[in-house]
């Protein structure tokens, strides 16, 4: 699963425009956290509740970033952290739109779940149906309906640029002047549009009260959450968390905040874990990095019990690193305080 993760971010790295980052808007115009209308609230409203797409999930508000950054080299740079899905790694370039005859910059946000062979995206933004259909099938999908459709079921097709360029995440598309849905299977397609979605999940929604707003998040199963292979991680906390999510609200160069949200199963058990984490998680050693501490990453840590969730933020120091969040959950930095259940 890590070897999954450490693909999809080498080849995020391949495009100039990806993105993510952190921070908290002024009075007035600030989204209370755990509203659901925030950016991860609303993502999985559009995922379907479906086993495949419960253990990873990826969200990105592209419109809130690019409102950050109206300046477009300032911009280029904050996408440098937006983690992609499969289906939108390389949208940025122009053999990305021939082949599937849409670009990132007509993406507002997107949901993303799942792993190979099972993926499912949905974007929202501003779409040419008749130019994406009439791309598809030059790319070699046929229609189906109202989809189009390329080869089998989590099928990759390498004998063609647009199967090479999407792996198996794209093999059945359906596209309104608002909407794309990519999956690699037919159910998954089908399950889009489906009215048991994500957000209604216990874990999940807690998740989403504890971290939104956010530019660009992932929600993992905690289990996935694993140390780099022989590096010693002392774990710091006492119980072991169901979800765990990580994000970044990037409101400028002097205003990203790094978002974590642990999920436990009881709030006791939260409480009890974010003692633990607010008391040591600074001078804690970050596992990926030697004679790093959490407090040198970013020099303050907030962490604070949401119910069965436990909140920890950070600010980075001005122009730091806005992958810094992707690099703590790529390296496994984040097993200290992510107790493995027995």
């Amino acid at each position: 699963m890590r070897g999954w993760i450490t693909r999809s971010a080498c080849l995020a790295s391949l495009v100039v425009t990806i993105a993510a980052c952190g921070g908290s808007e002024s009075s007035g115009t600030a989204e209370s956290a755990g509203s659901r209308n925030g950016p991860l609230a609303r993502g999985l409203a559009l995922l379907p509740d479906e086993p495949e797409l419960q253990h990873h999930v990826l969200v990105s508000d592209l419109d809130r970033l690019r409102r950050a950054y109206p300046d477009p080299r300032e911009r280029r740079a904050a996408f440098a952290a937006v983690w992609l899905p499969d289906a939108l790694v390389g949208a940025g370039g122009a053999l990305w739109r021939k082949s599937y005859g849409l670009r990132l910059d007509d993406v507002s946000w997107f949901a993303s779940a799942g792993f190979h062979p099972a993926e499912l995206m949905v974007a929202e933004g501003a779409f040419a149906p008749a130019l994406i259909r009439r791309a598809l099938r030059r790319s070699g999908y046929r229609a189906a309906g109202r989809t189009l459709e390329r080869g089998d079921d989590g099928s990759i097709d390498s004998s063609t640029a647009a199967g090479r360029l999407s792996l198996s995440a794209l093999n059945r598309v359906s596209a309104s002047p608002t909407r794309v849905t990519a999956a690699s299977t037919s159910g998954l397609l089908r399950a889009a549009e489906s009215p048991r979605t994500l957000a209604a999940d216990r874990d999940f929604a807690a998740a989403a009260d504890a971290l939104d707003p956010i530019t660009s998040a992932i929600v993992l199963d905690a289990g996935l959450v694993q140390p780099a292979s022989g590096v010693p991680t002392p774990i710091i906390t006492t119980f072991p968390a169901r979800l765990v999510a990580v994000g970044i609200d990037d409101l400028g160069p002097a205003n990203r905040i790094i978002k974590i949200a642990l999920v436990y199963e009881t709030s006791d058990q939260a409480r009890a874990d974010a003692a633990l984490i607010e008391r040591d998680l600074p001078s804690t050693s970050v596992p990926g990095i030697n004679g790093t501490t959490f407090s040198d990453v970013a020099s303050e840590w907030s962490v604070r019990a949401d119910d069965r969730a436990v909140a920890v933020t950070a600010l980075l120091p001005p122009n730091g690193d806005p992958g810094t969040w992707r690099s703590l959950v790529d390296r496994g930095d984040l097993a200290v305080i992510v107790r493995p259940r027995s």
